[in-house]
């Protein structure tokens, strides 16, 4: 059996994608992880799934100074991994992206690179990891048309996400009210947190609240309606369980509630980015598929405006996702092993 090793970490938008795959593919084939000492490593590990773990070393948007040392931080991140490469003998490495896969793809010499980009343009680690990979598998047809080896498939998703069933309790939620689950990444996000905090005294009023405020972030104090949590594992439930979702930008949180038709009111990450999210939200929002509130506009009273818009039209959002296809997964799947058979 052939061994294929995935790559990618830093945040969920890089671990859950290569899980879904390894998913479909373990049946196959030897699913093996390389990553970083981040959130990888424990949601990788929880699976079953062998995982190496490598040095890595993160460019820093805010801090262009630490930067200067990043490339030789690097070289030694790339040692780290031909060790791992070296014992394990993959026939494919498939990258996720991400500070914590580049120096994996580096690594390859003659191991033959898959890589996919989530967002509507390819990032500084796409681009690099672009010029040693075979194929570069793109959510976005704008953004494989800017690569040379770009192909249009989609974004991978896991089929348990379809699975989900609604579970009120699971959250202490048992009154008739729709439910708004709002959620800012795996890492949180600190302004619309307060925002959430904030808006409650009029969001509780219409909706009930599903929070989750990220790892070691605090949202507000749990009361009738409002369920605050750090990290949901179980995000099949959590999905089938909402009615409506407030969420970041990240393409594959929006690519999961397209696929899943959950009326989505999007508020882009703005700071400390290179712009993807805010391409991205612009993207499906000219199609009709979300809403979308910008950071800078954003106040409790605009938050609540929004979710109660989103929420008298979200028949119309749900048929303009009906026209959209984000699911990528058995597109990706198909080339992974036409690869690996050597078609």
């Amino acid at each position: 059996m052939k061994t294929i090793v995935f790559a990618g970490g830093g945040t969920a938008g890089h671990v859950m994608p290569n899980l879904a795959l390894i998913d479909e593919l373990k049946p196959y084939c030897n699913c093996v992880y390389i990553g970083g000492d981040g959130m990888e490593k424990s949601l990788v590990s929880a699976r079953g799934i062998p995982f190496y773990t490598i040095k890595t070393v993160k460019l820093r948007r805010d801090a262009v100074i630490k930067n200067i040392a990043v490339p030789f931080k690097l070289l030694s991140c790339v040692k780290s991994a031909k060790k791992a490469l070296n014992e394990i003998k993959p026939n494919l490495i498939f990258s996720k992206g991400g500070y914590a896969a580049l120096p994996v793809v580096l690594a390859a010499k003659s191991v033959p690179v898959i890589s996919h980009e989530s967002d509507f343009s390819p990032g500084i680690t796409t681009k690099i990891a672009a010029r040693y990979s075979e194929k570069v598998l793109c959510s976005f047809k704008p953004c494989a048309e800017k690569l040379k080896n770009g192909v249009h498939v989609g974004s991978p998703l896991s089929r348990k996400l379809f699975c989900g069933k609604p579970n009120r309790l699971r959250y202490g939620l048992s009154g008739g009210k729709p439910i708004v689950a709002v959620v800012g990444g795996s890492s949180g996000a600190a302004a619309l947190n307060d925002c959430v905090v904030k808006a409650l005294p009029e969001l509780l009023k219409r909706f009930d609240v599903i929070h989750m405020t990220g790892k070691n972030k605090t949202g507000g104090t749990k009361q009738s309606g409002y369920c605050p949590i750090e990290f949901e594992t179980d995000m099949p439930t959590l999905y089938a369980t909402c009615d409506l979702m407030v969420t970041r930008a990240g393409a594959g949180a929006l690519s999961e509630c397209i696929a899943l038709k959950i009326p989505t009111l999007a508020v882009p990450l703005e700071k400390a980015s290179r712009g993807d999210q805010v391409q991205n939200a612009e993207y499906y929002s000219q199609s009709g598929a979300i809403k979308v509130l910008r950071e800078s506009d954003m106040t409790p009273a605009s938050l609540t405006a929004s979710i109660t818009d989103l929420y008298l039209k979200r028949s119309n959002y749900v048929a303009a996702m009906s026209a959209s296809s984000p699911d990528g997964t058995q597109k990706i799947c198909a080339i992974i092993k036409s690869i690996l058979n050597g078609k």
